[in-house]
Order: C-alpha cells, then structure tokens, then sequence
C-alpha cells in the first residue's frame, strides 16, 4: 500500500506501484506534487531509473514526456511527514479500504513500529 498525499490537499490510497504510475504524471512528481508514505507512515522518497523529457516547440510551446521512478524508503526519515502531511488533508479519494481520514490515521497509527 503507498500513501499518496497531492498538492491539491488531498490523499490517495494505493495498492501498489504500478497504481502509482497510472494515477500519478512523471511530469508531476518531477514537480513535486506529490509526497509518498508506505503503509506505516514512513516517507518514500522517488528515485528515477529515467528522467521526464522536456522539448521546446515551435511556437513556444512545451513537449513532456517520458519518465520512469520507482520509490524507496527515505533513511532520514524522523516519522513526523506522514502527520504533517495528513493535518494539511481535505479530502481521502475514494478507495476500498478507507472511508474517512481518520480510519487511514489509525490504520497508519496501528502499523508503526
């Protein structure tokens, strides 16, 4: 399970990477968009096995594409980003698992180590 807090104050649910690579543009997370936790609140950092390419245009216009991570446990990681992140939240995208924020919080909570 990834965590997967956006930008716009809201937090997914994931079941895996390939989840995350479908719901989530390389592009965006390059950006910073998005921030990563696993399944007892520990920070994922993004590590890229191939860089997003951008392209100038005629026009002045921009081409995106491309773009491969996969994502790994952050060794700095202190356990307070999962809370700072989840008190900025608005809103939990529907998913099978939760259906409120706080049933995510004590799932987390129950899941530390």
């Amino acid at each position: 399970m990834i965590i997967v807090f956006s930008n716009d104050q809201t937090v997914s649910v994931l079941p895996d990477i390939d989840s995350v690579h479908r719901e989530c543009e390389a592009v965006d997370v390059e950006d910073g968009a998005y921030r990563f936790f696993d399944e007892s609140g520990r920070h994922l950092l993004v590590h890229w096995t191939s860089f997003v390419e951008r392209r100038s245009l005629f026009g002045g216009s921009e081409s995106v594409g491309g773009g491969r991570f996969e994502l790994e446990l952050d060794p700095k990681d202190d356990g307070s980003g999962f809370e700072v992140s989840l008190s900025n939240v608005v809103a939990l995208v529907p998913n099978p698992t939760f259906e409120t924020i706080e049933d995510l919080a004590r799932y987390v909570s129950a899941n530390r180590h």
